[in-house]
């Protein structure tokens, strides 16, 4: 660890140490820091292997939390690339920019590495950097410090090619006139939403249109894709129950972890602190002062703390340090108050922080627990631990043996006590059985492998829960006839029919909007029509799926969430109207169709606040500088990308 952090820690009210959690952003300001330190597995930039652990587990996390908040658990395939896409291009800029690091020579001394630390909230208490706090929140996470600070002076680096970056952006006055004009640019504009349920009631496609309907679809309607697969899954909670702990066996791992369950002696104290400052001298001689007064017949320590310790963090409390165990202290302090009986008062007692006179009020014995009280848990924890240095050992062999008998799970199953289970009709949406949709799943039990008789690798569904796969039946999908996909082509026939009549209302009433009729006579063929309303978080909206809604003529931002994407952007990107009329178009979603009308459109103007947004803008164009320099990088890089990385 940096000499600096041990040597410089200046904190008076130290001995008030409270647990403090530190939560790690792995992805940093530039992209993602990776501390794997296994080989890499598919993912190459200008011939270098990059570590990829993180990478994937990202990947894996990302789509747990999109299954989470999805009703049916289902993430489609453009979402599964794009979240794999943008994974990907992170990282990649990452290894990018750090190799211009490295090549442009960029350094960080220790200073400013202690600097940057020191500026961790996790890692101060009372607001001022703590090493013990510090030391405590990386154990917490499994890092040491050298590993830390190698990883903050990475960082650290990174900031300095990106800040000289950020610095030399700029933005001229007429840019920034022009650039507020668009971005904050206002349109006074009415849209009307028709649904095309509204329609579809009195929409009955005949033979003749079914018929067309589904030929024109014809690839939507097959069956599914299914397959029948075998499968072995080891558990690592089906290991734990197997784990054997008799009391010789677990009196004897007591014995070996006995220590953590000791209760230390506590000691409760209170203390007056004189800090060395200015005059070191001067400072001990007030200490022994402050002795001799504690010391002396019917004083009050209590009251003689609060009038004169320097200890912000004790002294309104009359210098009380609340019960501690002997690590909590400094060495001179904790060898003095360790040394006393209760009522003593020892004086002055020098420490990096300055003179101490200390009493001690009261001692709590140390206990040591005894086998009988600890032992339900540290049963579970012997069996845990043991089911979890097993369970790595025999998700290797499941591996390994998955791989030899490439066409039998019988054998693995056999040499690691496992059972053999079936799915009939395993899918790509629904899964089933015990095994669940997600996508290493999938892909594993339609991959062309196991597909075609072969044991799947080993695959993870969650921390402590593998499986291997094989299929023994696949069922591609086939082309439903007409007839026995009747009822999704009717569904589907019916409502494309409907959409069209909403299109055919939607260009009625732009018509009328364009020969001059006001909006409320305009929709007057669409009554009874509702006003939309602005959405109250909580309060569900009163909308049937005919109703036709109708927004008023009022302004609108480039920035309105309340608007769908679609509408807003053809508003924002329609012809300005002639003097007094509008102008009017029309815009799918979904199945329903969207009327618009703008009647006015504003530029945005910078006055008030104009420099300042300068400013801002300007930062902004900074980290626009740093994307084209990471994009540029990339143009002129070579990746190469595994297909099955995210496998």
């Amino acid at each position: 660890m940096l000499q600096w952090i041990n040597d410089r820690v200046k904190h008076l009210g130290w001995i008030l140490l409270a647990p403090i959690a530190l939560t790690f952003v792995v992805w940093g300001v530039h992209g993602i820091a990776d501390f794997s330190t296994q080989a890499s597995q598919g993912l190459k930039v200008n011939g270098q292997d990059l570590p990829t652990d993180r990478l994937r587990a990202s990947y894996q996390e990302q789509i747990g939390q999109f299954r989470s908040i999805l009703p049916d658990g289902e993430v489609s395939p453009a979402v599964i690339e794009a979240t794999k896409k943008s994974l990907i291009d992170r990282y990649v800029g990452s290894a990018l920019l750090d190799s211009q690091i490295d090549a442009q020579h960029y350094v960080v001394t220790d200073q400013q590495v202690v600097d940057a630390i020191h500026q961790v909230p996790a890692f101060q208490i009372g607001g001022v950097f703590n090493r013990d706090a510090y030391e405590g929140a990386l154990r917490q996470q499994g890092y040491t410090p050298q590993r830390f600070e190698a990883e903050e002076r990475k960082s650290l680096r990174s900031r300095e090619l990106e800040g000289g970056l950020t610095l030399s952006a700029f933005v001229t006055p007429l840019e920034f006139k022009n650039t507020v004009a668009l971005e904050k640019e206002t349109r006074d504009a009415a849209y009307v939403l028709i649904p095309a349920a509204r329609f579809r009631a009195a929409v009955h496609p005949d033979d003749k249109a079914l018929s067309a309907y589904y030929e024109a679809h014809k690839a939507s309607y097959q069956s599914e894709d299914t397959v029948s697969l075998e499968y072995v899954e080891l558990k690592l909670e089906d290991l734990q129950a197997r784990v054997v702990a008799d009391d010789a066996t677990l009196k004897a791992y007591f014995e070996s972890i006995k220590d953590r369950y000791t209760d230390p002696e506590k000691r409760r104290a209170r203390h007056i602190l004189i800090t060395a400052g200015a005059d070191p001298a001067k400072a001990e001689a007030k200490a022994t002062e402050l002795y001799q007064a504690a010391t002396a017949p019917n004083a009050d320590f209590a009251a003689l703390a609060k009038a004169n310790s320097q200890d912000p963090g004790s002294a309104a409390q009359g210098g009380d340090l609340g019960w501690a165990e002997r690590t909590s202290f400094v060495g001179p302090f904790a060898d003095a108050l360790f040394a006393m009986q209760p009522g003593e008062i020892k004086g002055p007692v020098k420490t990096q922080f300055g003179w101490h006179i200390i009493k001690l009020d009261d001692i709590q014995p140390g206990h040591q627990k005894s086998y009988d009280e600890v032992k339900p848990t540290i049963e579970a924890e012997y069996r845990k631990n043991e089911a979890e240095k097993r369970f790595g050992d025999h998700q290797e062999k499941l591996d390994t043996l998955a791989f030899e008998n490439s066409t039998s799970l019988e054998p693995v199953a056999k040499a690691l006590d496992l059972t053999v289970k079936s799915v009939p009709d395993y899918t790509r949406k629904s899964g089933g059985g015990g095994l669940p949709p997600i996508a290493k799943v999938v892909a594993a039990a339609f991959s062309a492998d196991v597909l075609g008789g072969q044991n799947s690798r080993a695959i993870e569904l969650k921390p402590g829960d593998v499986v291997v796969l094989r299929a023994t039946n696949h069922r591609p999908p086939v082309q439903l006839t007409q007839a026995e996909a009747a009822d999704r082509v009717r569904d589907g026939a019916t409502d494309e029919a409907a959409a069209a009549a909403a299109r055919a209302a939607a260009d009625a009433l732009i018509a009328s909007l364009k020969a001059g009729k006001p909006l409320a006579e305009a929709i007057a063929p669409l009554a009874p029509t509702r006003a939309v309303e602005e959405p109250v978080p909580g309060k569900p909206q009163n909308v049937a799926p005919t109703d036709v809604r109708v927004q008023a003529m009022r302004s609108f931002e480039r920035k309105n969430q309340n608007v769908p994407p679609a509408l807003l952007a053809a508003i924002f990107t329609t012809e300005p109207p002639a003097a007094g009329g509008v102008s009017a178009g029309q815009v799918t979603l979904g199945n329903d169709t969207a009327v618009y009308a703008v009647s006015a459109i504003k530029p945005g103007v910078a006055v008030a606040k104009g420099p300042q947004d300068l400013r801002n803008y300007t930062r902004v164009q900074g980290s626009n500088e740093v994307a084209a320099y990471v994009a540029t990088l990339r143009t002129k890089a070579k990746v190469a990308i595994d297909p099955k990385l995210f496998e």
